[in-house]
């Protein structure tokens, strides 16, 4: 798989642009290991030519680098690389390192506890080892239909660890006006873990079943409140089957839609001073950015302050791409980073659009006494709504 990514990882000069900027570090793996450079971009890429040229195997210390890549594209954003076609980076390390970890599954040693969710999503269809049959618990009492031209994607995470999420964004939804299906337990894994850890095959077994339930379902749209789903299914399976017959929308895109043309009212006051950290999935790898703040700068009484390093330079919550499954210390220690900017802006509100970046910041964030709430558990508090 990374003989496919060659030209990336040739394209490398070895600048240092993915190490060090303006602000400080780039890479939040890089600053939590010491700064040894085979955890940033520019090393990796340097292990990766080894491995082409055959001066080096996935020896274990290759296979642990490999899994400390939070996948949160801010190298890419520095990397002073620029493909003279698209205009754009040339090296995209998101997928060199994917093709990677492609190569160490193939070879079967990738690391234990992703076998174990690997597992889990092949049997259940979900990475926490729970029935299938609970993925619609969150919505037993909404009646929603099963077909639909709308239909909203929950994820595994709102489903099975942040019904809320789910729910609120449903709730949002209808008082905008449309009308949502869901697919209930024919909704399966979106595969974003898939395609993190490596498992292609797993992957394509969840893309090809998610196609075919949607498609049966009738669906013209997607809406899904997790940034990880929305980016596995906008940008990842496309990659797989090719154009999609279907659009992929995220939730934030929807609300400030439906907020601009009248359609939902704001009318309860929020007098709390709130921030918004940019899920990488949403930001640097969709380039959604404007959408949450319109919504949240929408709410009455809210004062929205942003933290220094936002949209394309926001740091990562730290759990991106498997990372706080096989290394949860390094994922608690850049959440830590985090939380000292949500500190240092006084906010007493944590706004995101992803349900894994507000549980890996919610620990933190809560010992600081800062609420952390999904962008539409907001909004739909804004609308006088129970939430």
């Amino acid at each position: 798989m990374l003989e496919k990514y060659k030209s990336g990882v040739l394209a490398c000069g070895r600048c240092g642009k993915c190490v060090v900027g303006k602000g400080g570090y780039i890479c939040p793996v890089h600053q939590h290991t010491a700064g040894f450079d085979e955890t940033v971009a520019r090393g990796r890429n340097a292990i990766a030519r080894a491995i082409l040229e055959g001066k080096l195997d996935y020896t274990q210390d290759v296979v642990d680098n490999a899994y400390t890549c939070l996948g949160c594209k801010s190298c890419f954003v520095q990397c002073g690389r620029i493909d003279h076609h698209t205009g754009k980076p040339a090296i995209d390390e998101v997928k060199i390192t994917q093709a990677m970890r492609a190569d160490i599954v193939k070879a079967g040693k990738e690391p234990e506890a992703l076998k174990a969710v690997d597992a889990s999503i092949a049997a259940n269809h979900n990475p926490y080892g729970e029935d299938t049959a609970k993925r619609a618990a969150w919505a037993k009492d909404l009646n929603l239909p099963a077909k639909g031209e709308t239909v909203y994607f929950a994820g595994c995470n709102a489903a099975y660890r942040a019904p809320k999420i789910a729910q609120a964004t449903v709730a949002v939804l209808q008082a905008g006006g449309i009308d949502v299906a869901y697919l209930g337990e024919d909704e399966w894994c979106c595969g974003v873990p898939q395609f993190a850890d490596g498992n292609v095959a797993l992957a394509e077994t969840l893309v090809m079943h998610n196609v075919e339930a949607l498609k049966a379902a009738g669906v013209k749209r997607v809406i899904t409140s997790c940034a990880g789903c929305f980016h596995a299914l906008k940008s990842e399976y496309p990659e797989v089957i090719g154009e999609l017959p279907f659009e992929v929308v995220h939730s934030s895109e929807v609300i400030a839609q439906l907020i601009s043309d009248g359609k939902i009212k704001l009318d309860t006051e929020i007098t709390k001073t709130v921030t918004y950290h940019d899920p990488c999935h949403l930001g640097r790898h969709e380039q959604v950015y404007d959408a949450p703040r319109a919504a949240i700068s929408a709410i009455k009484g809210v004062n929205f302050v942003e933290m220094p390093r936002n949209k394309a330079n926001a740091w990562c919550c730290g759990g991106g791409s498997v990372v706080s499954t096989v290394f949860p210390d390094l994922t608690s220690e850049i959440a830590a980073d985090r939380v000292d900017e949500v500190k240092k802006t006084e906010a007493q509100i944590l706004v995101s659009a992803c349900p894994s970046c507000e549980s890996i910041l919610g620990t933190g964030a809560r010992k600081a006494k800062i609420e952390v709430v999904d962008l539409a558990v907001i909004v739909a508090r804004a609308m006088g709504l129970k939430y």
